[in-house]
């Protein structure tokens, strides 16, 4: 394990506990999906400037970034509440 990996992301970005949450990553996600096709739009409209193009892409960049740190919320509140369940007895 390298020393990059094992750096969670509370550690690495300074951010409020609520901005983390997945639910917050999923709306900000939305809002970069909005923001993308505002632009895209413009550019299949035929206003083709380099404005456009690096908005638009740059917005879904940053919407696959935020979904993907919104999945990562979802798997690793799952993974709490599995390894949270009591553990069978044996004995019964």
């Amino acid at each position: 394990m390298s020393v990059l990996s094992a750096v969670s992301l509370r550690t690495a970005l300074p951010l409020p506990a609520f901005v983390l949450h997945p639910f917050s990553m999923l709306f900000l996600a939305a809002v970069h999906v909005y923001l993308a096709s505002v632009h895209l739009l413009q550019l299949a409209a035929g206003h083709i400037e380099w404005t456009h193009i690096w908005k638009g892409f740059g917005a879904l960049a940053g919407a696959y970034i935020f979904l993907a740190l919104a999945s990562r919320g979802f798997a690793r509140q799952t993974d709490i509440r599995s390894s949270a369940a009591p553990l069978p007895n044996p004995m019964r």
